[in-house]
């Protein structure tokens, strides 16, 4: 009958211990995850400024050109050898 009881106490024993060390290793764990910060960047901002100048806009304007090597014409205002061309400026 004592050797029983000795069993049933052991056991009990046994699972408590159990019992209790996994609670002891969850509030550790959890304690671990908390304090387990991300690493600090750290950053360094100059003063220095850049001024970033837009290029100039290309609009695409007509130009009349004279096809003549001579040069223009002129007949009733106007020259019969220019032409209008699309040119980019």
């Amino acid at each position: 009958m004592w050797k029983g009881i000795r069993e049933l106490v052991d056991l009990l024993l046994l699972w408590g211990f159990i019992y209790v060390g996994s609670f002891f290793i969850l509030i550790i764990g959890i304690v671990h995850i908390q304090s387990n910060q991300p690493p600090i960047i750290k950053q360094y901002h100059t003063h220095n400024t850049v001024q970033v100048v837009a290029p100039p806009k290309r609009v695409l304007v007509e130009q009349e050109v004279c096809n003549r090597i001579s040069g223009c014409v002129v007949v009733n205002g106007t020259c019969p050898s220019c032409v209008l061309e699309k040119v980019w400026e």
